[in-house]
């Protein structure tokens, strides 16, 4: 066989695995069988990044679980503008991630334009929807009302001045039912700056009310500072902040971002993607309740809880989203 002929073929043979990878892999080719490489994740982080405490640390949480357990990389990116979010999840499809994942960045368009850009890819949106299921994206949200409802409860028990307040982004309907029981609500408008939780949470205080539900991410941590300068308390929707104000924080109700994390990257080493919408509550481990302040929470306000949490996982309980 002519020498140069060689070359020729070799870069026929290159091109013929580069073309079968491609047809195979995700968004870019791959070289190696999936048992004999190294999966990769690419995450975009949301408003308040690392640091938060709440949604981003949680998020974070479970790519390191992640790596623990299956030896995967990853690469979590911090929010930005959406010009900007856009570029750096077109960057990581372009590099090979075999799952990018966007964690609440508000911009979920981007994950369908990347979608229709890299059929081959796989995304995950986590507390996003697209307006429209694509074969490729997978969608993880929360019955958040099951975990209010029952830190409404909590919260109905601990006041004493009957004026409890609500600091976030969505209502507290059993409060709402209970005529005994006043709730100021407002809106950060950030999931960002505790500047401003601290601000509501100051004035919530000063009001006459002396327990805050907080669901405002990054920002509640102002709200954990006001409560404990006012000697107030504060529970939230995060994981166990107890350690920032040990008497001032009864607890929490954590959306489990870790575990969604977790699962998709398991589901996919798996070759078990899931796209399309899942809701994730307390039946499914997606809501945790507590740990509590036990100087706080008693015995019997625990068993409520968890009686309470029995009814709802066993469909005895629906806990319908508040009207607007």
């Amino acid at each position: 066989m002519p020498k140069e002929i060689l070359p020729k073929m070799f870069r026929s043979l290159l091109v013929a695995l580069f073309v079968a990878a491609a047809l195979t892999g995700g968004c870019a080719p791959q070289l190696a069988p999936a048992s004999q490489r190294i999966f990769t994740v690419g995450m975009l982080l949301g408003a308040g990044g690392l640091g938060d405490r709440s949604f981003n640390d949680s998020a974070y949480a479970g790519l390191q679980e992640a790596q623990k357990k299956f030896n995967i990389r990853f690469e979590a990116i911090p929010y930005a503008s959406d010009e900007a979010n856009l570029d750096e999840l077109r960057r990581m499809c372009r590099q090979g991630y075999d799952l990018i994942i966007d964690i609440g960045s508000g911009k979920a368009d981007n994950i369908g334009t990347l979608a229709k850009e890299f059929p081959e890819g796989k995304f995950a949106l986590v507390d996003a929807t697209l307006a429209e299921d694509k074969d490729n994206v997978a969608s993880i949200v929360w019955r958040e009302q099951e975990g209010d409802f029952l830190m409404g409860v909590l919260a109905a028990q601990l006041t004493h001045s009957k004026k409890v307040g609500f600091i976030g982004g969505t209502d507290i309907a059993i409060i709402r039912r209970d005529s005994s029981v006043s709730v100021v609500s407002n809106l950060a408008g950030t999931w960002s700056d505790p500047g401003v939780g601290k601000t509501l949470a100051q004035k919530q205080y000063q009001s006459g009310v002396d327990v805050i539900y907080n669901g405002a991410g990054r920002t509640g941590l102002g709200i954990i500072e006001a409560a404990k300068e006012a000697n107030q308390l504060t529970m939230g929707t995060s994981g166990d902040q107890r350690y920032l104000a040990p008497d001032n924080v009864v607890g929490n109700r954590p959306k489990r971002i870790d575990a969604a994390v977790l699962m998709l990257v398991e589901e996919m080493l798996q070759d078990k993607f899931q796209p399309g919408l899942r809701s994730l509550g307390l039946k499914e481990g997606g809501l945790a309740l507590g740990p509590f302040n036990e100087t706080l929470v008693t015995p019997a306000m625990l068993a409520n809880l968890e009686e309470l949490s029995g009814k709802i996982i066993r469909g005895e309980i629906n806990v319908l989203l508040p009207e607007p």
